[in-house]
């Protein structure tokens, strides 16, 4: 479903208001945050999707990674999580199934964080994901709607994972290439939380599904801001823009009409540039804005833990407008 569309229909919905409710769906956060205490809160979140990569073991270790990243973009801490699948019984072998789970509760103890049960159904099509609970402190909630004028922003993993996808899906990449992918959507974010923890982030968010623009659409608007992004700063995988010329990511437009009335790009922008910024990625990297004076040390910090691609990809700058007076909140530059 579209970013649009998804918004639209999450406003109809019946709802139980508490002030104890502090991020709800209305921001369009990764999570949703519950005080329980003055000093406590839950956060709460859910992703599953169907394969891609044809090796279960490889496949869970992705999911895991892509469903705890988002109580760590919310600047918590992940303490449990539940399997969520659906399958084919007599079409996939109970070994496959074994080596699905055997690999995301491979990252799950990584992460240290307790799998405590789960709901399997059977179907004709294969799902797989992880309901993952956390804590975090009220008051230290990294929320997508507090980005400062000033701040850079930060993105710790490359862009390209849906490009890399259907080239994969078309015998298109070569073993190197397919490592570098594999390994980006397997690696943890929990590692770039801990180290921008120690920073003075004002919003954060991580990168899936609404691409890098999706996202950025968010703490852009409920902010009240421009991202301006540098096109040639965003990293990539290797040799992306080769492949682009013969693959597309798959459900790309809808990314692209979200964002399409809210940005201005630069004339100079190539069209394989735009589309690599708006294409869904599947446990892509977090998106930081960060004080300018702390940015290049946080960046080098993030490099030494190994998040090598991490990078300062644009800056909050005052909110813009379109010549018809309609605020543009995206902003794409070639620097």
């Amino acid at each position: 479903m579209s970013p649009a569309r998804l918004a639209g229909i999450l406003q109809k919905l019946p709802r139980v208001i508490t002030p104890d409710l502090l991020v709800d769906m209305d921001t369009m956060d990764d999570a949703g945050v519950f005080r329980l205490s003055p000093d406590l809160a839950l956060v709460q979140t859910v992703d599953f999707f169907p394969p891609i990569v044809n090796d279960p073991k490889t496949f869970g270790r992705i999911v895991a990674a892509n469903s705890l990243s988002d109580v760590w973009a919310m600047g918590g801490t992940a303490l449990t999580a539940m399997n969520v699948l659906a399958y084919p019984s007599r079409r996939l072998p109970a070994e496959a199934v074994e080596q699905l789970l055997i690999g995301a509760s491979e990252k799950l103890q990584e992460a240290g964080v307790a799998l405590v049960g789960g709901h399997t159904m059977d179907q004709q099509e294969l799902f797989y994901g992880l309901s993952v609970t956390g804590t975090v402190h009220p008051g230290k909630i990294l929320t997508n709607a507090r980005a400062r004028v000033g701040h850079h922003l930060i993105l710790t993993k490359p862009l390209g994972v849906g490009v890399y996808s259907d080239a994969f899906a078309k015998d298109g990449l070569t073993a190197a290439q397919y490592g570098e992918w594999v390994a980006s959507m397997e690696r943890l974010n929990l590692y770039a939380s801990r180290v921008l923890g120690g920073y003075s982030v004002s919003a954060m968010t991580d990168v899936t599904g609404f691409g890098l623009l999706g996202h950025a659409l968010a703490i852009a608007r409920n902010a009240g801001v421009t991202l301006r992004f540098f096109a040639d700063a965003v990293p990539s995988f290797s040799g992306v823009y080769e492949l682009m010329g013969r693959f597309a990511a798959p459900r790309i437009s809808e990314p692209r009409q979200y964002v399409q009335p809210f940005v201005r790009r630069s004339p100079d922008l190539s069209d394989l540039q735009y589309d690599l910024l708006v294409e869904p990625q599947t446990s892509g990297g977090l998106l930081a804005a960060i004080p300018a004076g702390e940015s290049a040390r946080a960046v080098s910090e993030l490099k030494s833990v190994g998040d090598s691609s991490s990078a300062v990809i644009g800056e909050v700058i005052p909110l813009q407008h379109g010549e018809n007076g309609d605020p543009l909140y995206l902003s794409v530059v070639v620097a």
